[in-house]
């Protein structure tokens, strides 16, 4: 009983070290390598929370069995405690670890079968190897936990080796997760709004809010670097909360305004889903802030389903007969069937930027999978959002494949509340209505000069314009050369290329442009051009 787990049957920690020190004295005396590992199950704990504890421990049985059966013979399988294992691997070098590790995580590729669960799991797998990783059993473990908490920063199942770097990082980290325990506290977490246009009217409907972190010493981290570690921790629950209650708070008060028919979409996690209560809590903060279902949309990644079919698809339609829209971010880039997009009542399909970002060129295999993600949503009835647009180019060619919505730096970068605002109302869908936009302007304005159709003599009319912004805002000559590319539609890296600089400095010289004239993004200045144009244009033909 004092060296042995008497759930799994498995040595326990103590006799995993007292093993472990016995295997490195003997390694020193023969020259001979060791492999350690450490592992994790992923997401284990929502098995007891959703579920109950004793199927929890059947869980941690099978595991123990399907490890026991994976690694070789003579190594040594132990159970530290909780969901956390331990391997030693005895004689065995940096290859025929990595080689181990990776048949650990094929064999959770396999489900569970616990009563009428069909359970996956997924590991998270530290590994070090004596002498190069460690000389004594405690700096080997120790470094194999540090390879492990990088494994799940890095998205989880999958295994990291540990190398001298990771301390830092490792450290970084602990100092991230303290502080993001105060960060709701001391009022450090705040919404940006990045907005989504309808492709036939030009019309802003809705956006989508997004979560920043000012950190007291760090300045602004990016989501990706602090919202899985929240998942990790269970602190996703909370901050979940608080966005949600943030929005709804922001529809109140925007009902009260002209602004009251927008919708907002809210990014949920999987540990959000497997919360009983979830409906309930979404229900009573709309009842509190006075907000309809309607306004309220909520995006989830396919590797929300992936695994939790049955308990995702009666929450989805909860939320659907409550009124509120749910989409499909980042399609395209996870595991999941896509027999669930049938099955489960989704309004929309959020497009992954990378498939976007190829829209490049003339070439039909740049669009093939964007097309074929589109007919697939409307064939079943859903409508399509394409996010990461940045280019005219990609904002035409949506447009002909009928995408409904586009997102992204062509529209608008992410908002806050009061720049949002502001781009709301100030927000003119003329702009975006038509395949040709110069051409379009042009002919609303109705400007008759006989040759003013002739793209030469657009093209004459802008850059007169943009001389006359040149003196108006003090443009440099090389701020002029980057804003007329930057006019014709070209991305960054197309004008870095054209005039022979960094897209670095392309995107210095953009900053600056937008900053003397009081814009925040290229559609604004391209507008503050156009208006320009037709005002020299109307009082020509006034005179």
């Amino acid at each position: 009983m004092a060296l042995h787990d008497y759930l799994t049957g498995l040595p326990n920690r103590r006799m995993f070290q007292d093993e472990l020190t016995v295997w490195v004295k003997e390694s020193k005396k023969r020259n001979q390598a060791i492999g350690v590992v450490v592992l994790d199950i992923d997401y284990f704990k929502y098995v007891n929370d959703s579920l109950d504890f004793n199927t929890g421990d059947r869980v941690l049985k099978e595991i123990a069995k399907r490890l026991k059966a994976t690694v070789r013979e003579g190594d040594f399988v132990a159970r530290f405690g909780g969901d956390e294992f331990s391997i030693i691997l005895p004689n065995t070098d940096r290859e025929e670890t990595l080689e181990i590790a990776t048949k650990i995580n094929v064999a959770f590729n396999e489900p569970l079968y616990i009563d009428h669960y069909e359970l996956f799991f997924t590991a998270s797998v530290g590994l070090s190897i004596f002498p190069y990783d460690g000389e004594d059993p405690v700096t080997l473990v120790k470094n194999a936990g540090t390879a492990l908490f990088r494994a799940k920063e890095q998205g989880k199942n999958n295994y990291k080796v540990y190398h001298s770097g990771m301390n830092l990082q490792s450290y970084r980290t602990f100092i991230m997760q303290n502080d993001l325990r105060k960060a709701i506290e001391r009022q450090e977490l705040s919404i940006v709004y990045q907005p989504r246009m309808e492709l036939e009217n030009g019309k802003i409907k809705s956006a989508e809010a997004l979560l920043r972190w000012e950190h007291p010493k760090w300045g602004i981290l990016s989501p990706s670097e602090f919202i899985p570690l929240a998942e990790e921790t269970g602190q996703i629950i909370e901050i979940g909360e608080w966005v949600l209650t943030t929005v709804c708070s922001q529809l109140n008060e925007w009902n009260k305004t002209e602004l009251s028919s927008i919708r907002i979409a809210v990014n949920f996690s999987a540990q959000h889903f497997l919360q009983k209560d979830l409906v309930d809590k979404i229900q009573r903060i709309l009842s509190e802030y006075k907000v309809s279902p309607s306004l309220l949309e909520i995006e989830i990644t396919e590797s929300v389903i992936l695994g939790n079919e049955t308990v995702i698809s009666k929450t989805l339609h909860q939320l659907k007969d409550m009124g509120i829209q749910v989409s499909i971010d980042d399609f395209g880039t996870g595991y999941s069937s896509l027999s669930y997009l049938r099955r489960f009542p989704i309004h929309a399909l959020k497009i992954d930027r990378t498939f976007i970002q190829e829209i490049s060129s003339d070439s039909p295999n740049d669009t093939v999978l964007t097309e074929a993600i589109i007919s697939l949503a409307h064939n079943l009835n859903m409508s399509v959002i394409a996010e990461g647009v940045e280019t005219e180019k990609q904002m035409s060619v949506l447009r002909q494949l009928k995408c409904e919505e586009i997102q992204g730096y062509l529209l608008s970068t992410p908002l806050i509340k009061e720049k949002f605002e502001a781009f709301l109302l100030g927000y003119n869908e003329i702009d975006f209505i038509s395949e040709k936009r110069i051409t379009s302007l042009f002919d609303q304005k109705k400007i008759v000069s006989e040759p003013l159709n002739e793209p030469e003599t657009i093209h004459k009319e802008i850059t007169g314009t943009i001389q006359i912004t040149k003196e108006v805002f003090g443009l440099s000559s090389r701020e002029v050369d980057v804003f007329e590319l930057l006019l014709t539609g070209l991305t960054n890296k197309e004008i870095s290329e054209k005039l022979f600089i960094s897209e670095h400095t392309v995107k210095n010289h953009i900053t600056r442009i937008f900053q003397k004239m009081n814009v925040t993004d290229r559609v604004q200045a391209i507008a503050l051009v156009y208006q320009t144009c037709f005002e020299i244009s109307d009082s020509t033909i006034s005179k």
